[in-house]
Order: C-alpha cells, then structure tokens, then sequence
C-alpha cells in the first residue's frame, strides 16, 4: 500500500475505504478451505439458466431443478469409478507443487515430533508446522491444500503429502456432497387437488404518463471515468479551405487560405 501511495495516490484512498479482509488475500479468514472465487461460480451458474429465467415461475424452478438432478448424475457417474484419496482436481494441484519443492530446503527445527521446519530457498525462510497444518506464507491455512514449502518439509519426513490435505478436499467429503439426490416431481396432472381456490394472478395498475426511468446508484469514480472518455472523444472540425476550425468546408463562407 506504501508502493502503491507514492505510485499513485488517488488509488491508494480509494482502497483505504474497503476493509482489507475484504479484498487483500492476507487478511481473508481460514475457515472456508477454499480459494475459490464466488463471483466466477456465480457467473458460471447464471449463464446456466438464463433460458430458465425468462420463464414463468413454476416452469424456471421445474427446469432448474431437472438441470441441477442431471449435473449430479453427471458427476455421481465420473467419481464413482475414482479410487484416488483426493479429488481430480485437487490431486492435479498438488501434483503441480511436487517438482518444485525440490528446490527448496527442509531442516528440522528439533522438536520431539518431528514436525517443525525451517524451509528456506536463497534469502526467503518461512516456518513450516506440520502438526498445526500452517505456514508462514499464509496459503496452507486459506487454501486447505500444502504449499510448495509444506511438500518440501513433507518429503523430508518422507510421508505422503496427501495425507496432510483437509479433509473437505478430499473424495470422503465430495461422496458426502452427492450422498443425497433430487426427488422426482410429476407433472401437475397428477398433482393432489387441494381444497382451497386457485390464486389468481396480480391486478397490473399502470401509472399514468410516462413511466419513470430508475437510475441505479453509480460509483464515485464513474463520473470522472466517463468524462475523460468524453475527453478522449472530443476533436475540432478543420476547414480544408480557410483553416479555420469550427466548421467544415460545405459550409465556409470565408475566403481560402491558398488561393491556387
């Protein structure tokens, strides 16, 4: 933030004004186990069912339900041939971290366990504990998944690095998650009639005149941002025949600036 203040000073406030656990990746808390960010799944499932939404309301539940029962059958019947202890996509990521912990130095800092390390590569030395599952750079704890520095100290010990993955990551857990299934729904002509009357739908009332135009609350910084756009845009029409700006030479009455 320092670097960033003498760099450029109106970014620095306005970061100032969010919390950092909102946004700065040291302050996000250990309890998810996941670095996953919401804003790209949510994205992901909206794309989705945007040919759900433009239904009526029992139609979009109806067919997001059936999406959602075919997407879990989809993944029941790729995992249930899986005899890995991690999931697919976990296994890759720690496959991916292996090599590279090669390169960094593991020493036993003496405890009785034997599970505290100093691991260290040129001038950077970080703390390794196996027995709490944390690091000093902070990644083991956000993530769930050991870091380059917790693989090195791992294989010093000679153990398996998948043994020391949370426990949320690994395939126990996802068969948890696709434990259960969605019931199926007939179709509402077998539906039980209930004793009380159909609701009818809203009355629409349409105001009078022109309806209003609801503008949503912009940014502080967008004004600013679409004015120097506007900037960028601007440019001054010059007279190919006096010169002159202002005009075009359609519709110059003046005289020419070269009268060859």
């Amino acid at each position: 933030m320092e670097k960033l203040k003498r760099i450029n000073r109106g970014a620095w406030e306005y970061l100032s004004k969010f919390e950092p656990a909102t946004w700065v990746k040291a302050y996000f808390s250990h309890g998810p186990k996941v670095d996953n960010l919401t804003n790209n799944m949510c994205e992901v499932f909206n794309a989705k069912i945007v040919n759900y939404r433009i239904k009526p309301i029992l139609t979009m539940c109806e067919e997001i339900r059936c999406y959602l029962m075919r997407r879990m059958v989809k993944h029941k019947q790729l995992l249930e041939n899986y005899s890995g202890k991690l999931a697919p996509v976990q296994q890759k990521r720690l496959d991916r971290l292996i090599r590279p912990s090669k390169k960094w130095l593991a020493e036993w800092t003496g405890d009785e366990e034997r599970k505290r390390f100093e691991v260290s590569r040129k001038n950077t030395k970080v703390d390794v504990d196996l027995i709490k599952q944390t690091c000093s750079c902070n990644k083991w704890q956000l993530t769930g998944m050991p870091c380059i520095h917790a693989v090195a100290a791992i294989r010093k010990r000679h153990d398996q690095p998948e043994e020391y993955v949370h426990p949320w990551l690994c395939m126990e857990s996802i068969h948890k998650t696709y434990s259960h299934s969605i019931q199926p729904v007939p179709s509402q002509e077998f539906w039980t009639r209930s004793e009380y009357s159909r609701p009818d739908p809203p009355i629409i009332k349409r105001p009078i005149g022109r309806p209003k135009v609801h503008n949503r609350q912009k940014n502080p910084t967008e004004p600013m941002m679409q004015q120097s756009a506007k900037l960028k845009r601007s440019f001054k029409v010059t007279c190919s025949k006096c010169g002159s700006e202002g005009h075009n030479y359609k519709t110059c009455k003046g005289a020419p600036s070269n009268p060859n």
